[in-house]
């Protein structure tokens, strides 16, 4: 067995993120944040839907508000923004191992919904409860025809 051409395996690697990043240009709609550089991590996210809604939660501890851009495009909820590296002046990192940059995740809905999303973010989880499309259910007359 030969040793492993470690710059083949750089090669292929780089490859592969440009792959990801001209796929993420072709499909994704232009974000602010995400123009320039890739997005550093993208947030675990809980998708749910109730009889009149669709509930998107997603975990962004030590985001602030400001930092947050969320659309909805189509059949998708877009969330990106940046979540700031910062020690808090305590001195220099020693280990890392909560994501820190720009984030950037799209969610299929399941179903159509309405454009009155609400998104409140509480103890670092983003909360987005997006109404449902209106179905409106109307009784319709019968019409009777020569009888």
């Amino acid at each position: 067995m030969s040793d492993l051409d470690w710059r083949s395996v750089r090669e292929l690697m780089a490859l592969a993120e440009r792959l990801r990043e001209a796929t993420e240009r072709a499909l994704l709609p232009a974000s602010p944040v995400a123009l320039g550089q890739a997005a550093a991590f993208e947030p675990p996210v809980d998708v749910w839907e109730s009889d009149t809604e669709v509930i998107v939660e997603a975990e962004l501890p030590g985001v602030k508000v400001d930092d947050i851009d969320l659309r909805l495009d189509g059949g998708a909820l877009i969330l990106s923004g940046e979540l700031p590296e910062s020690t808090d002046g305590c001195g220099a990192y020693l280990r890392i191992e909560r994501p820190r940059g720009r984030f950037h995740r799209m969610v299929r809905l399941p179903t159509d919904v309405s454009d009155e999303p609400r998104a409140t973010l509480r103890g670092g989880v983003l909360k987005v409860r997006i109404p449902k499309a209106g179905r409106s259910r109307r009784r319709v007359a019968v019409e009777g025809v020569g009888a």
